[in-house]
């Protein structure tokens, strides 16, 4: 291990991102605490520039790691990541929402190259470079001071084999003849909607079993969605704590208009009523009293799809799954599948991203599509 790869000032930070800027490829990890909070708060980032290279940055320490986004957004070093999107996320917040290039995803390259695409790194790395990862650190605590040699071993593994694994997941590709799928599957990391900040006005998008719900109920919903979001990050909890998705869902349908019907509804612990029961029946009367067009939307979300075609489209992503032997979902998940056929009722199949992509390649020959 080299020494000083402890980074916890300022000075060791700025050296370290000095250094970083020289490498051609890299990988990072991050370990984060994220159960009582309503963001995530960033414990450690780990970088390995080789085997015998790595730097654990302590984000406990060191606030501002804003500098870190040159790294991302820097387009002739490659970032090497398992499982990538939350920790990007993450990543990208603490640095001013910039927008990571150039990475490679090895949980998602697997799929290219054989192997599970839901595969965990220490499945990976045993399966590939018959190395045991420990698992004792896994639930542990990254926000306390001073970190045990045990959460700094687990920390250091998780990055110093990732540059090994990325130069086989790309052999096994090329093997495969899916190299060119591999290249153009990691170009999805850079897309900005990943990690553009989703207002509160926008969170009701996100519950299921919406497409049910009158214009009326869709309105109250989006109020009390981005009410309840507001509230969770100005006290900085999880916005499960006020109530959860299926409970937020239920006052609607049961749209109490005071706070005695709130309570002979049953749906919220009498602790939540006592706390925002008052302004959960001042926001039901608001979003009754709103003038807001949201028509359009709800249009949207009510697409009417054929089931025969849904069955079909099934079906043929499993043939050409076989054919390929590639995942299913790696190929297409339900949800794609249904918005392809929304794209398809709505003429807008040219912003369809299943017929973008390397998946062009595959659904390009899917007639009743066309």
């Amino acid at each position: 291990m080299n020494r000083n790869y402890y980074v916890d000032t300022e000075e060791k930070f700025i050296q370290f991102i000095n250094k970083a800027k020289k490498q051609k490829v890299i990988a990072v990890d991050t370990e984060f605490l994220w159960r009582n909070t309503y963001f995530p708060i960033l414990g450690l980032i780990q970088v390995a520039f080789s085997k015998e290279k790595c730097y654990l940055i302590d984000t406990i320490v060191v606030k501002d790691i804003s500098a870190f986004g040159e790294i991302l957004a820097n387009n002739n070093i490659v970032k090497i990541l398992h499982d990538a999107v939350q920790d990007l996320q993450i990543l990208s917040k603490a640095c001013k929402y910039v927008i990571p290039v150039n990475i490679f995803d090895t949980r998602r390259a697997a799929g290219f190259a054989g192997l599970d695409h839901t595969i965990s790194l220490a499945k990976l790395t045993e399966q590939l470079l018959s190395v045991v990862l420990p698992k004792s650190e896994t639930t542990t605590d990254w926000t306390k001071r001073p970190l045990s040699k045990n959460q700094i071993q687990y920390a250091i593994d998780d990055v110093i084999y990732m540059c090994e694994l990325r130069n086989i997941l790309i052999n096994k590709s090329k093997q495969n003849g899916y190299e060119h799928w591999l290249n153009n599957e990691m170009k999805m990391y850079k897309n900005s909607d990943i990690y553009r900040k989703i207002t509160p006005e926008e969170k009701y998008l996100k519950l299921k079993g919406i497409s049910r719900l009158s214009l009326d109920q869709l309105i109250l919903t989006k109020h009390l969605a981005a009410w309840r979001e507001i509230e969770a990050e100005r006290r900085n909890i999880p916005k499960t704590f006020i109530f959860k998705d299926n409970v937020l869902l239920k006052i609607v349908y049961v749209n109490p208009q005071n706070i005695q019907e709130l309570h002979e509804s049953q749906l919220v612990p009498p602790g939540i009523i006592r706390k925002f029961g008052a302004e959960i029946i001042e926001v039901i009367k608001n979003a009754a009293n709103s003038d807001e067009n949201i028509e359009h939307i709800q249009k949207n979300l009510k697409t009417v799809i054929n089931g025969n075609e849904l069955v079909k489209l099934k079906q043929f992503v499993i043939d050409k799954a076989k054919k390929y032997n590639i995942a299913v979902e790696l190929i297409a998940t339900r949800a794609d599948l249904v918005r392809l056929l929304e794209d398809k009722k709505n003429n807008n199949l040219v912003n369809n991203h299943l017929l973008q992509t390397w998946r062009k390649d595959i659904f390009s020959s899917l007639h009743f599509i066309s």
